[in-house]
C-alpha cells in the first residue's frame, strides 16, 4: 500500500464520517496532497509518512508535537 492507500483506509472509518471530517464516499476519492485544514489528519499524514521513511517514533512524535503546539 503506498501513503495515500493508507490515509484513505483511515479516512474510511465510520468515526471519521461520523465526527465531520470527511463525507460518505468522500474518502476513497480523498488524495495526499488534498488541502485539508483539519489537524487529524494532517496528524495522520505525518505518522504515515513517518513510518513509511522509516523514521523513528521519537522523530514523528517530535514532529506531532511541534505542529500540534507552536
Amino acid at each position: 500500500m503506498n501513503k495515500e492507500q493508507i490515509l484513505q483506509s483511515f479516512l474510511e472509518d465510520e468515526l471519521f464520517i461520523e465526527r465531520g471530517y470527511v463525507k460518505e464516499g468522500e474518502a476513497q476519492k480523498f488524495k495526499w496532497t488534498d488541502p485539508r485544514k483539519n489537524n487529524l489528519i494532517e496528524v495522520l499524514r505525518m505518522a504515515i509518512d513517518g513510518v513509511m521513511s522509516k523514521e523513528s517514533e521519537g522523530v514523528t512524535a517530535r514532529k506531532v508535537n511541534s505542529f500540534l503546539n507552536p
